[in-house]
């Protein structure tokens, strides 16, 4: 492993620098930015030459678990937006580019990694993004006083609806649920921190810094995110009974600490909408108190509620109907996930994916599982399902294997990753797109898989 050290080290320094980007991109004030326009380029050119040296070095990664599969999936998508570029090249182009790095500069990379090596990593990485989002969060927060019904617009004229709206706190970024997704691996990275560190005050600011990124996830009232917190915790609970069963540990305390995750899991889920009921009346005093109402537009707060009891689903299942009537048309090998837009406009233009109450143009199923399926039809759905069920299998075969320094780091990882990809049920990242909830699950997926490797060369 201590081979190949140059490289390494610029692979490491990548991470950094295209994690810092995907988190300033998901910043309302910063990404329209002409330079962020610049920062996109040199990242696409620094990951793409990074890609290259891979390939030069094919053999130090060749033993990556699911190597092929994915290699497959990605050659399906080729194919599924090879036969559709009438809709578009540069799109289609950069579906691939973004679907080819995460995977091969955040998993892959990973199988050339030892123990102490992903430590390090995870570090450094953890400390960046912990300290940006906790900042981030923090100016979100605030902006329940000055930021309601917030307007900014950035330097190309694009208009951000931000700040605290409709009774939810989207705060700095677009869209509450990806904040609050964003957020959620800060509160999991702390955690993983939380259980590492021995100093009393490393603990405490731990804490500190969780309940900032926890207070966004409340007021954020999203759903998605309380999910995905929510299974993040049973994963957790679920990996770390399986190791210690393996372990040879006593089956019925086992269970009882199994039921107690679980339950505690539930709590945390109930709390969390419970605390956000809590708020509503101290809301209502920040408005008294700045004399809100006299400088903006009057908003109905019964409104959301209103619209999740005519659908719970907020939308997403017309969009899933419209979504399995394009599968319809186009089964085999779909469509190319970058032209669903242009697609459902051509195919499809009273469907809701064009036409819709919001006046939205929808171009993604706001779910993984359908985004592959219409993206790449029955082809890469099948290689999809193939890819879960083998990651499944070594997790059931393997993940007992890995040695007690590496148990924090894997329970982790596989609980991060797998809280992520549920979260994937409900908004579209993992493939196709440029965000950190992508290229963090890429990550620990990878770190996750690694572990498990490691371990079955320890126990052989």
């Amino acid at each position: 492993m201590t081979e190949n050290k140059k490289f390494k080290q610029a692979l490491f320094i990548f991470k950094i620098c295209y994690l810092v980007y995907l988190l300033l991109a998901f910043n309302a004030f910063i990404n329209g930015m002409a330079w962020m326009n610049a920062a996109s380029y040199v990242i696409t050119a620094a990951g793409l030459l990074l890609v290259l040296g891979m390939v030069f070095q094919y053999k130090r990664y060749r033993s990556a678990y699911n190597l092929w599969f994915l290699a497959a999936f990605i050659l399906s998508y080729v194919i599924s937006a090879a036969l559709h570029l009438s809709f578009g090249v540069s799109g289609n182009l950069k579906g691939l580019i973004w679907l080819v790095l995460p995977i091969l500069l955040g998993y892959i990379s990973a199988f050339d990694m030892s123990g102490d090596e992903i430590r390090r990593e995870l570090k450094w990485l953890s400390g960046i993004y912990i300290v940006y989002c906790t900042i981030a969060n923090l100016v979100s927060l605030t902006m329940v006083c000055w930021g309601r019904r917030f307007d900014y617009t950035d330097g190309t004229g694009k208009i951000h609806s931000i700040g605290y709206r409709w009774n939810r706190l989207w705060g700095i970024y677009d869209d509450p649920n990806h904040g609050a997704t964003i957020s959620i691996i800060a509160m999991f990275l702390l955690i993983y921190l939380f259980s590492r560190t021995k100093k009393l005050w490393k603990k405490i600011l731990a804490v500190l810094c969780f309940l900032i990124n926890y207070l966004y996830l409340v007021l954020s009232n999203s759903r998605t995110g309380i999910v995905t917190l929510t299974a993040g915790v049973i994963f957790a609970g679920i990996v770390y009974a399986w190791i210690e069963k393996k372990s040879g540990r006593h089956v019925k305390r086992l269970i009882l600490k199994l039921v107690c995750v679980i339950f505690a899991a539930g709590i945390l889920c109930v709390g969390t909408y419970t605390l956000n009921e809590a708020y509503q009346p101290l809301d209502k005093k920040i408005v008294k108190l700045m004399n809100i109402k006299k400088t903006t537009k009057p908003v109905n707060k019964a409104n959301r509620k209103k619209d999740l009891q005519k659908d719970y689903s907020n939308g997403r299942f017309e969009i899933w109907k419209n979504g399995l009537q394009i599968v319809e048309k186009s089964p085999i090998v779909g469509i190319g996930y970058r032209n669903i837009a242009g697609y459902s406009k051509e195919y499809f233009p009273e469907g809701y994916l064009v036409k819709n109450a919001l006046g939205v143009q929808y171009d993604s199923m706001h779910n993984l599982e359908l985004d592959v399926l219409v993206g790449q039809g029955v082809l890469g759905a099948g290689l999809f399902l193939i890819l879960l069920g083998n990651t499944c299998i070594i997790l059931y075969k393997r993940v007992h294997w890995v040695t007690c320094k590496d148990t924090a780091e894997t329970i982790f990882s596989v609980s991060a990753a797998g809280a992520l990809f549920v979260a994937g049920t409900f908004l579209s990242f993992i493939f196709y797109v440029n965000a950190p909830q992508n290229l963090c699950f890429w990550l620990f997926f990878g770190y996750a898989m690694r572990f498990c490797q490691l371990g079955e060369k320890e126990k052989v």
